[in-house]
Parts: C-alpha cells; structure tokens; sequence
C-alpha cells in the first residue's frame, strides 16, 4: 500500500533513503548538479532560520519509490511553497508522483501558502515525462531558464583579455573582494543590495518579490552557513561616492569543493554601462580560484532572456546543462 511519510532529517538513514530516492528521480540529469550526499548529510538536518524544509517520501511496504521536498519560506515570498519530487524511474505510472503532489500541496495550504512552484529539468531542447505530468495536474509554465557550468581549467586562459575589457570600461568604480563574512564598512549596503535582486532579475510570470532583508537575519543566515561548512566568495563593484552598485557570488562546500554555485550576478539600473556584471563575475572566479584550487566547475541559471548575463557567462565559457523550467499553480 502506497503510503506518504515524513522524513526525520535527524535519523541518518531515515535521511540517506530519502537522498537515494532523490537521485535515481534524477537519473536524467547531469550528475554534476546533483547534491552530493556529503553535503546533504551535514545541511539538511540543520534548520535554516529563513525557512521551513520538509521532506517526504512515497514508500510501499518497505521500498521507497519517490521523494519529495517543501520549502516554506519567511522572510521573502511567504505565501508561496517551493516543491520538488521525483519517482524511482522503474515505480513511475503508478500514481507516486500524484501522491507526493497532493501531500506536498496539502502542507502548502496547511501553511498558508496559496501558491506551489516546482521546477522541471530537461536535457536542452527536450521536454521530460515532468512537463505532461505537471500541465495534467492544473500547473502552467510560468518562467524559463538554462542551467549552466563552466570548466575552471578551460575558462581560466580567458579571463586576462576580458579583464582588460572590462577595466577599460569601469571608470571610477572598483572591484572589492571578500571570503564569507561581509567586512563591517560594507554590511548594511550589502544587505540593502540583496534586498533589490529579485526585481533585478527577469522571472517571466513568477511573479516574486524582492526580500525583505535585515542585517539580524542576513547574519542568522550566514552564521548557519558557517556551521555547515559552507564558503562564500562575494565581489563587490563599488560605486565612486562608496555605495555598492553590483556584486556577484560564488558558492561552495569546504568539505566538497568539486563544485561551486554562483549566487547572484546583480547591477544596479542606474550603474550599468560600465562592464560591472563582467567585473565583478571574473573577480569572483579567480578568487574561487586562488582558494579553492580543487574546485572544477562552477555552475548557474539564468533567464534564457536575460542577454547580458547571457553574453557574460558566453564569454567566461559557460556551457548550457539543461533547461529549467518553473511552473506554478494557485492552490
């Protein structure tokens, strides 16, 4: 009998059934972007204090055939619930996924959420079993984006001419660059930065709002990232009278450097022309770089609309991993 359970992230086993599940759901994607189960052991069992984190699994008898996650944010974005699940592909067209679904949307509604938003990844111009399964289920396509990575040791020989563009282009802003925490003179900027990326950044008909962020919160986050292992390399482009007009991140797991994620890559409407994206992206890099040697491959998203972003990640030798795509539905 098909049944839907919650996962106690604090049982290890409980947990890795749920992360083995998780991955061979995934068996279409790059092996790459998945979550190594290094890193899931140590984050997921630690609360977050910016949001809720739910795990569920669909389990008959003593086999686990899927696994589902909900993300209940509540600082930004509180009426919306962040979803994904996937199906063992040999237990698939026997109404898991529905069930995961329906337990996934029962919890949103139970947490005052009037909104799910789940993501589909494809292979690059393919579609996946997820795209009929979810317009079936009243969800509708509401943004498109591409997953990217790129080789640090191909992108490297790079980096020098288009260090040169881009400090021919600058004027008098600068580049600044820190590891983890946010130097005191820069923290409340920062933080004032963060709060306007989401408007910054093309979504299609998400629709979601820009952050309300506090220094209080942004440290509670970061001191949590701290406890997991996490770094963080941040490169800010200054402005000339000492505010912050861009920055871009790049972020990883120390105990699992192989990979890194870029954060956000961000400028500010009234500072752009000046090559910021640019500069502060290629700064980041080398600075991951020079800490983390070991790191290969940094991956990313972005709009398929967004052409400047675009252009910059072209240009460092980003290349397309797969398709995004978020769909939605009101519950």
């Amino acid at each position: 009998m098909l049944e839907i359970l919650g996962v106690d992230t604090s049982d290890e086993a409980r947990l890795r059934d749920w992360y083995d599940a998780w991955v061979a759901s995934q068996s279409h994607r790059p092996p790459e972007l998945l979550e190594s189960w290094e890193n899931a052991r140590v984050a997921l069992p630690r609360p977050h204090p910016h949001f809720d984190l739910r795990l569920v699994v669909a389990r008959d008898g003593a086999v686990t055939m899927g696994a589902g996650l909900l993300n209940l944010p509540f600082r930004a974005n509180p009426t919306v619930g962040y979803a994904e699940l996937g199906t063992r592909p040999e237990h698939r067209r026997r109404g898991v996924g529905t069930a995961l679904l329906h337990e996934i949307e029962r919890q949103a509604r139970e947490a005052a959420r009037d909104r799910v938003l789940f993501e589909i990844c494809t292979p690059p111009g393919e579609t996946t079993d997820g795209v009929p399964f979810a317009e079936a289920r009243g969800y509708s396509l509401a943004n498109r984006e591409e997953t990217k990575a790129v080789d640090l040791d191909e992108s490297e020989p790079r980096w020098a001419a288009l260090e040169g563009q881009a400090e021919a282009a600058r004027g008098d802003y600068r580049v600044q660059v820190w590891r983890d925490a946010v130097p005191d003179e820069y923290l409340e900027l920062f933080v004032g930065l963060l709060g306007r990326f989401m408007s910054m950044v093309p979504q299609g008909d998400l629709d979601l709002e820009d952050g309300e962020w506090t220094v209080d919160g942004f440290l509670e986050g970061e001191r949590r990232r701290a406890e997991i292992g996490g770094a963080i390399i941040t490169a800010v482009a200054v402005a000339p009278d000492g505010t912050l007009a861009g920055a871009s991140d790049i972020r990883l797991v120390t105990h699992d450097p192989r990979v890194a994620h870029v954060g956000i890559t961000m400028v500010l409407p009234e500072h752009r022309g000046h090559r910021l994206g640019l500069a502060t992206k290629l700064a980041s890099h080398r600075a991951l770089r020079a800490a983390f040697p070991e790191c290969r491959l940094v991956d990313t998203s972005n709009a398929d609309v967004n052409a400047p972003m675009n252009a910059i990640n072209e240009a460092l030798g980003y290349r397309v991993l797969e398709d995004l795509l978020e769909y939605h539905r009101r519950i």
